[in-house]
């Protein structure tokens, strides 16, 4: 065999016995001591580069670990504060909200890092997992799994529906008449009991886009309980309803000092020998304007982005502080409210926030007990988010939960079916 064969030879045996003895020791180890005898030029060569490629392999790996350990602790860090945010009231800081609201990423965030170190076999991984498992009860406000329960005896049953209608379509010129009538189809077929309207839309003039007057024609809820924030022109109102199958006995309010757009309305309602109280709330609205929604059509450049970040935080802050104090005034109410509550309401805000911890601490979530799934009921052009809430009291129990589909505005219909438990 020609001399450079032997080398081309020598120098593969070589690099396989260099391979052996970097991964297995013994055998690597005879090899090379074998082959080395071949030609000592060849066998420098081949060490020094082995042994060099090894190093930057091991330095690399270790560097792009050490990247993913910062990336996770980061992870870590803005979940704990996810948790904290919804017990640290916003006008204090503000801006900690926002780690409720990012909760799902956050969480997301985690559950890959605990993938990744899983397959990589590092005690890594228990580190996201102690702290996804220590808030699994923020998992279930944003996912569940329940199955419907049977009626037990002649107890009664109560179905709620509670609607964002965006004014019925009013300002989608051409098509707002088939917007409304569409929830009117909607409305028609769940036949709910006692149906709640934030953003409701009422005119005094006949025969001009009537909401109010056809639902009391249609619909088995004929006493009704309305406030409007403000007047529109041309006797056009703005504003929530509640809408009931039982006798309304008295009604009220809840003002809000923070904003006079935003409140909660009450009525006292007989059911059968029970006074029932139905509150309707729609919570601070963060009111993006066209320019927050441009953002995400990506043609914006790194400055358009980081100002246009920069004004939607100071927008979500001003919300988050507005909804503290009125959800402070609405629970003080509901401490005081001697009777059975039903709560419906748009609270513009998730499941991990301040506004929510403080009402659901002292009612029950109709989702909670009887929904299925991510539940989501906002439809807008920002992620999608469970805002709309069905509460009540522990003299109810939820039997059916559910997220009507249809996209007929930037939010979905909720319906549950409550039991009265004696």
């Amino acid at each position: 065999m020609e001399s450079g064969a032997v080398q081309v030879m020598a120098f593969f045996f070589l690099t396989i016995g260099l391979e052996q003895v970097l991964r297995k020791g013994a055998f690597g180890i005879t090899t090379f001591v074998v082959l080395s005898e071949s030609d000592g030029s060849h066998i420098a060569f081949v060490v020094d580069t082995l042994v060099r490629m090894t190093e930057e392999k091991k330095e690399r790996k270790s560097r792009t670990n050490w990247l993913l350990m910062m990336l996770n602790i980061g992870a870590i860090l803005s979940l704990l504060l996810s948790y904290a945010a919804v017990h640290i009231p916003p006008s204090a800081f503000g801006y900690f909200s926002l780690f409720g609201l990012a909760y799902p990423f956050i969480l997301l965030a985690n559950i890959i890092f605990i993938f990744y170190w899983f397959f990589k076999k590092r005690k890594n991984t228990w580190y996201s997992l102690i702290v996804v498992l220590i808030g699994l009860n923020h998992i279930t406000d944003f996912f569940q799994v329940s199955f419907s329960s049977e009626q037990e005896g002649d107890a009664m049953r109560v179905k709620v529906l509670t609607y964002n209608v965006n004014l019925f379509g009013y300002y989608q010129k051409g098509k707002n008449k088939t917007i409304r009538d569409n929830i009117f189809d909607v409305l028609k077929r769940e036949q709910a009991d006692i149906v709640c309207f934030q953003e409701f839309y009422h005119t005094d003039r006949n025969g001009v886009f009537e909401t109010r007057d056809t639902l009391v024609k249609f619909l088995p809820t004929k006493y009704y309980h309305e406030r409007y924030t403000h007047a529109m022109t041309g006797q056009q109102y703005f504003g929530v309803a509640l809408f009931s199958k039982y006798p309304i006995l008295s009604k009220g309010h809840v003002p809000f000092e923070s904003d006079p757009n935003n409140f909660c309305i009450y009525a006292d309602v007989k059911m059968g020998k029970d006074t029932v109280r139905v509150y309707n709330a729609h919570l601070q609205s963060i009111r993006f304007k066209p320019e927050d929604y441009a953002l995400v059509d990506g043609n914006k450049n790194e400055e358009e982005l980081d100002d246009g970040s920069k004004r939607i935080a100071r927008r979500l802050k001003i919300a988050f502080v507005k909804r503290e104090e009125q959800v402070k005034r609405v629970a003080k109410s509901i401490a005081e409210c001697p009777y059975e509550i039903i709560f419906c309401g748009d609270f513009n805000d998730t499941p991990v926030s301040y506004a929510y911890e403080t009402i659901s601490d002292l009612l029950e979530d109709s989702f909670l007990e009887a929904g299925n799934g991510i539940g989501n009921t906002y439809n807008g052009v920002f992620p999608s988010f469970r805002i709309d809430y069905i509460l009540h009291s522990k003299g109810f129990e939820a039997m059916e939960y559910e997220t009507l589909d249809e996209k007929l505005c930037d939010h979905y219909s909720v319906t549950t079916i409550l039991e009265r438990i004696k």
